[in-house]
């Protein structure tokens, strides 16, 4: 190993190791070794400069287990990738240590209860994606305040419920925004209309009243209006 900083990413992923009870296929039982050094083990990707942890990308390799809190000491990681495995119990706080993450994709897992909402502060964060879970709770009235570079953000197939905050306009950057297939109430915020550069939107499938039958927005100055019944817009388990 090459000194004490990898030395503290090596310990951060040998904790997140620890955590997991079935790894199917063994690969991480046979690749992740406190004899061999972390940038070569699969689904890790080093930084060039200062050869430290920058993405963890291990998807649909069938693992269970739970979050280790340990893993939010990963201080340069920016891509954080475990979408379609079998990790349950909560996500911990302490991801929103991650002050340079710019991608968490835990989709199709088995999390449940609520998001820790200071993850919603980290100002580099670019897509996150929940899609899939069992995660609950309403959503910060100041959901976007701190997310000024957030381009995806899909929360579909959850139990979140309340109001879609009307916040979520200052999202000015957003493309994606997935809400289906949840227990959302009320009307759909009308400042919805400001997000010009959204493609996708996804809200069907919640309990949306009122505006809900249709909205207007301006993409590419284009506007276009949107239908909702509660069929459309659930996204397939595929879609990550």
């Amino acid at each position: 190993m090459t000194g004490p900083n990898i030395t503290n990413d090596q310990y951060a992923l040998l904790a997140f190791k620890a955590r997991i009870t079935l790894d199917p296929k063994n690969i991480l039982v046979n690749n992740w070794t406190s004899d061999t050094s972390v940038c070569g083990w699969i689904g890790v990707v080093c930084t060039a400069r200062h050869n430290r942890v920058a993405a963890l990308n291990i998807p649909d390799m069938g693992l269970t287990g739970t979050i280790s809190p340990y893993l939010g000491n990963l201080s340069f990681l920016v891509h954080l990738n475990i979408t379609n495995n079998s990790f349950h119990g909560v996500l911990p706080k302490e991801l929103a240590n991650l002050r340079r993450l710019r991608f968490l994709h835990v989709a199709f897992n088995n999390f449940r209860k609520l998001i820790p909402l200071s993850i919603f502060n980290i100002s580099t964060i670019e897509s996150i994606s929940f899609l899939g879970n069992g995660l609950s709770g309403n959503l910060p009235e100041n959901l976007c305040y701190r997310l000024p570079k957030l381009k995806v953000l899909s929360l579909s197939l959850n139990d979140f419920y309340g109001k879609i905050p009307p916040s979520l306009y200052k999202c000015s950057e957003l493309q994606i925004l997935s809400l289906s297939g949840n227990k959302f109430a009320g009307p759909i915020p009308r400042e919805i209309g400001n997000l010009t550069m959204l493609t996708l939107l996804y809200l069907g499938g919640n309990n949306l009243e009122g505006v809900s039958t249709w909205v207007k927005f301006k993409i590419d100055s284009v506007f276009l209006s949107l239908l909702f019944p509660p069929y459309l817009f659930i996204p397939s388990r595929r879609h990550h």
